[in-house]
């Protein structure tokens, strides 16, 4: 029954009589990247002429979110359009997925990917996945013409002191064994060397007698990484120009994810060591993509979103971005671990800073609206943002969930954001609380939620606490499509 739905989703779509006439669209997403990395508070260490060019002539969006804190889950919130909590792409007990995952994304979810390839794009995936490893997960069953990249972060694949990383997850007792290794895989990555994570650089190609998959390298070389995953992205590019297709390109990094990783041409080239080095060379991948679309005569044509998967992994220090203004990082509802700095260009995109609430969900709908593409599939979490990046109408958007697992900890609406329960991520502090009375933070003034209003502001409480039972409603009412949950 599922299958015929999707089937009947599919063929609701109608495509453009003229598929030469419609715009493309180019999604650059980076791994655990710091709010404060880029755009207005962006450490001045940091050089990243093409981004900041790319946010003179767009938008750049100061109140846009991820749907989670962690990789998976907020991946296949962007991709589906619908929350994880409600697509089952979300784990109580593991939060992502991991190498040899028995599960995935499921054939019955429709992705974005596939709605542009029935509409005769050519759809390609460079870098990260993260939603499931087995072949029949892979990007390439779910809409994407062609793939290259590490199907999982980068930091998975180890061997330390006979543990590895298949027998740790597997193991009753995780996170006791995890604390008998926990200081050698720290070592490893601040000091990385290809050969400590086994990660495979996969090759994934849609072809009409089934598909070619292959282990183009393994352990995959990281200090190439974000070279290569540029140089298959502008080879995809011409190639869809060459064949006369409209183009959905969606170039996934896995930096800054740790351990990282620099090509030659960008080791102490910032002045923020390593980590610097990283965003610069990311930087010029974006810089490469322009170029490229320019040389194509596509630029004008073309919709660009850089944004990250969630905060920054403040667990490593230097080696993680910063998130200030924000509070706390990857792993948390604060702020700090799902807002991300994100930046939208296009050919006729109303330039500026919008200080709106959007969502990486809202992509779904948003182009598929660019596109004048029409579906009669419901992603449920995404709302078109199209009038507000070519108009510069008010969002309508008006709220956020944050969620850990299946557990909503917190809940904006408008400019002010609730608390039912605080918890720093990976044993960093503030430790679990649950608020019997939520916490209230206005936003628009304390960006660092630092100053809890709830005792003052009591209606605003009231009027927050109603909205997010509301939506606790709508989540009942409407119940998750699949339930994959990979604890």
């Amino acid at each position: 029954m599922k299958k015929i739905s999707l089937l009947i989703a599919l063929l609701s779509i109608s495509a453009f009589s003229n598929p030469k006439d419609q715009p493309n669209f180019v999604i650059i997403y980076v791994d655990d990247m710091g709010y404060a990395d880029i755009g207005q508070f962006q450490d001045e260490k940091i050089s990243t002429p093409n981004l900041d060019l790319m946010a003179a002539s767009g938008q750049t969006w100061t109140n846009f979110y991820a749907s989670s804190s962690v990789c998976t889950p907020s991946r296949a919130g962007l991709l589906t359009g619908i929350l994880p909590v409600r697509n089952g792409l979300y784990g109580d007990q593991i939060a992502v997925f991991f190498p040899g995952s028995k599960t995935g994304i499921p054939k019955n979810q429709l992705t974005l990917a596939e709605v542009f390839q029935t509409n005769g794009y050519s759809t390609g995936i460079f870098g990260k996945w993260h939603l499931g490893d087995a072949k029949e997960f892979l990007p390439t069953r779910h809409g994407f013409d062609e793939y290259v990249g590490i199907p999982y972060s980068n930091d998975m694949d180890w061997n330390v002191n006979g543990i590895t990383f298949d027998k740790l997850i597997s193991s009753p007792d995780l996170y006791e064994e995890y604390e008998k290794i926990s200081s050698a895989i720290t070592e490893q990555i601040f000091n990385p060397n290809i050969k400590d994570w086994n990660v495979p650089l996969l090759r994934s190609i849609k072809s009409k007698d089934g598909y070619i998959d292959e282990v183009l390298e393994r352990p995959a070389n990281q200090n190439l990484i974000t070279k290569n995953y540029t140089e298959y992205s502008l080879n995809f590019l011409e190639q869809s120009v060459k064949n006369n297709k409209s183009f959905f390109l969606f170039l996934s990094h896995s930096m800054p994810h740790v351990p990282l990783f620099r090509s030659k041409g960008f080791v102490n080239k910032s002045r923020l060591g390593i980590y610097g080095d990283v965003i610069e060379e990311i930087d010029w991948s974006v810089g490469q993509i322009i170029s490229k679309l320019k040389k194509l005569n596509k630029l004008n044509n073309t919709y660009i979103v850089f944004t990250s998967d969630n905060g920054p992994w403040l667990l490593y220090g230097p080696h993680g971005g910063k998130a200030e203004p924000l509070r706390s990082g990857k792993g948390t509802t604060f702020e700090g671990g799902m807002r991300v700095m994100t930046i939208i260009s296009g050919p006729d995109v109303k330039k500026g800073t919008v200080d709106d609430i959007g969502s990486q969900t809202d992509i779904f709908k948003t182009f598929l609206s660019l596109a004048n593409i029409k579906s009669k599939f419901s992603s449920i979490d995404s709302i078109d943002l199209s009038e507000t990046i070519r108009k510069g109408k008010p969002s309508k958007r008006k709220f956020i969930p944050y969620f850990v697992g299946s557990e909503l900890r917190a809940f904006r609406y408008k400019d002010h954001k609730i608390h039912f329960i605080t918890q720093g991520a990976y044993n960093m502090p503030p430790p679990r609380e649950l608020h019997e009375k939520p916490l209230l933070y206005d936003l628009s003034k304390d960006i660092g939620e630092s100053q809890d209003i709830s005792e003052i502001d009591t209606k605003t409480l009231e009027i927050i606490i109603k909205e997010s039972e509301l939506f606790k409603k709508d989540l009942i009412i409407r119940k998750s499509i699949v339930d994959v949950q990979f604890q």
